[in-house]
């Protein structure tokens, strides 16, 4: 489906950038691609590796792809056959998968609260469970799986760092393309993106395709009115909520 008037932007970091880029150019007569930050691995303390070595955890958590990509090649590979692996969403079940990590569980909603859901941590008493992250991050996954009683702790494998960009190179740019649909991976971005912007009126110009529903609420709280959350932020969900959005806007004229 072409619409030769979606100018879309994508904020979230290389290469996913372009792999997204390749899914949505047969729907977009623009596709701007301006990473906001990079990503790049942390090596794991050796005496970590060594505890995680010698007693695997009964399940690994993987909070983003990310996480899967860089934890796959950090972490001891042998506890990949003693725990079960949980990630949180379709686009980090398939790093891992092709990584060769297989048996995967992963929840219908791709947030925190969704892995909560899950049967298989409701009764995690007294199990060790490692969370795979990156530097920082919401704490409410491992504040809930303590209070049910589970020894839970981190394993950060990347760090984030925000890229020094110009007016020329962002906002400026974005009003000469005519950008009128922004795509944002996580809250962290949303809020970068519109501090850049740092023009409401500009922004609510833009559909604005999130991930989540608490990165949807996020959005509204600050001002964005047309927001669409497409529940997960594999490739193929966000083509298929701009699909859809097309679709509404062409029944609508």
């Amino acid at each position: 489906m072409a619409n030769n008037n979606l100018n879309i932007l994508i904020t979230r970091p290389q290469p996913k950038s372009q792999e997204l880029a390749t899914v949505l150019a047969p729907v977009a007569n623009l596709i701007e691609i301006c990473p906001l930050l990079h990503i790049q691995p942390l090596p794991i303390d050796q005496h970590q590796w060594h505890s995680l070595s010698q007693q695997p955890p009964d399940i690994l958590i993987f909070i983003s792809p990310a996480a899967a990509q860089f934890g796959v090649d950090l972490l001891p590979r042998h506890i990949f056959n003693h725990a079960k692996v949980i990630s949180v969403g379709a686009a980090t079940a398939k790093q891992l998968s092709d990584a060769g990590i297989s048996d995967i569980e992963t929840p219908l909603v791709e947030t925190s609260e969704g892995l909560l859901e899950l049967t298989s941590l409701h009764h995690v008493a007294q199990k060790r469970i490692v969370i795979v992250r990156g530097n920082g991050g919401r704490e409410l996954l491992h504040e809930q799986l303590t209070d049910r009683g589970a020894n839970v702790t981190y394993t950060e494998v990347y760090q984030r760092q925000w890229l020094t960009l110009s007016e020329q190179q962002t906002i400026d740019k974005w009003r000469k393309q005519k950008i009128n649909c922004i795509v944002v991976t996580s809250s962290q971005l949303l809020e970068k993106t519109l501090s850049l912007i740092d023009d409401l009126a500009f922004a609510n110009q833009c559909s604005w395709i999130v991930v989540s529903q608490r990165c949807k609420q996020r959005a509204e709280q600050l001002g964005l009115k047309k927001v669409i959350n497409s529940q997960g932020a594999s490739h193929t969900s966000i083509l298929a909520s701009i699909t859809e959005q097309l679709t509404e806007n062409t029944h609508d004229k």
